[in-house]
Formats: structure tokens, sequence, C-alpha cells
């Protein structure tokens, strides 16, 4: 008996389907085995943008910056503090207070528990307790290849090369990622595509413990 054009595409789509599942599984799991032991760092990043041909309303530049930060490793929690922001010049300033993650190595163990005289007399005077290498939270992470034009959590237009780039510039370097691909071109008559970055990010894989 032979099989109708109609059931046979139907087959070969179940297929492509349980295929694409299956590599998907897979790159998951090859991630999760290559994660290594991380740390959140706590950071005030100050970020200024300027928008030669793109204006934001002040929320909105808020709303995307905290997105691609999310996308790139940033716990949940990003804190954009303005100092000036001005929609209609497309102008802003801002201190960014984020924790992404580091890997737990002992310089950077160290440099988070490193404390002077003054953090100590003002855990004493606050009867707080300083961390100790002990007292960090752990957690898993991956480097994981990220594409600024592909990524949907992002939601990026052409329209956001500008922001990309100086991002790129002022905040990202004090994260731990790689630049994987730089080619951020941005036009003042216009851009065709997304930014076109694409960088190499430690991200949580798992809850984190202590």
């Amino acid at each position: 008996m032979k099989s109708s054009p109609g059931r046979l595409r139907i087959v070969l789509l179940a297929a492509a389907l349980a295929t694409s599942s299956l590599a998907a599984t897979a790159a998951a799991r090859a991630e999760t085995a290559a994660a290594v032991d991380a740390i959140w760092k706590a950071q005030r990043i100050n970020f200024q943008f300027h928008g030669d041909g793109t204006q934001y309303t002040c929320s909105g530049l808020r709303e995307k910056i905290e997105r691609i930060l999310l996308s790139v490793g940033a716990r949940k929690g990003v804190a954009l503090h303005v100092s000036f922001c001005d929609d209609l010049a497309g102008a802003a300033r801002f201190q960014i207070t984020l924790e992404s993650p580091v890997e737990a190595t002992l310089q950077n163990v160290q440099q988070m528990t490193a404390h002077d005289s003054h953090d100590v007399l003002i855990a004493r005077t606050r009867g707080e307790t300083l961390v100790s290498a002990e007292d960090l939270p752990r957690l898993r992470a991956a480097w994981k290849t990220v594409s600024f034009a592909r990524d949907r959590g992002m939601r990026l237009a052409p329209a956001d090369c500008e922001l990309v780039r100086q991002l790129r510039r002022q905040v990202l370097p004090h994260m731990s990622l790689r630049i994987v691909s730089d080619n951020v071109r941005c036009s003042q008559f216009g851009n065709i595509s997304a930014p076109r970055l694409t960088v190499s990010a430690l991200v949580p894989v798992s809850i984190e413990r202590t």
C-alpha cells in the first residue's frame, strides 16, 4: 500500500522534530556536564547612553538593558539607578547594580572575602558579620554562546545597534564573558539587521547552593 504525499510529509516532519528535540537535549546535557563551580559577584557599573539616531523612553531603555544583562548571565534583580534620563534627547546616565557569576577560583574567592579595617569597623558598628569563603553561596554555571541577533529574550531590533555598542564598551567587560564575534556596525542612516554581536558568557545552569 502506497503512502500518500500528505502522510509522508507528516512522517518526515515528525522525524525532523524528534531529531531537533534530541539534539537540543544532547546540547543541554553537554552544557550541564561542562558546568563549573561559581560564585555571585556584586558590582556597581556606571553607564552612559547617547543615541544619535535612536530614542527610547526612560522606562523602555531600562527594560531593554535589563533583558540584555539577564541574557548574558546577570542574576534577576538587576537595578538601574537613574542619574539623568531624557526621553526627547535620547540620552541617559545610570548606575547599574548587578550580580553575575564568576568562576569560584581561589583568586576570585579571596577577592570577594578580602576585608580591610574600614569594612571591619562598619560591620562592628552595624552588628553584622563579614562574609567568609565558606559563607559564599555557590552555584553551577557554564559558558554559553549567546548571539545578540538571535537571542529571543533580548528582543533586539536594528535600531538597538547604538545601545549594544555602548554596552559592549562600558558594561560587558565587567562581566564574565568573552567576545566571539563583534560585527556591530551602526549607521546614522538606519541599520538593516539586529546588532551582530556574539559572546561566550558564564550563565547559571542550576539553583544556587550554599
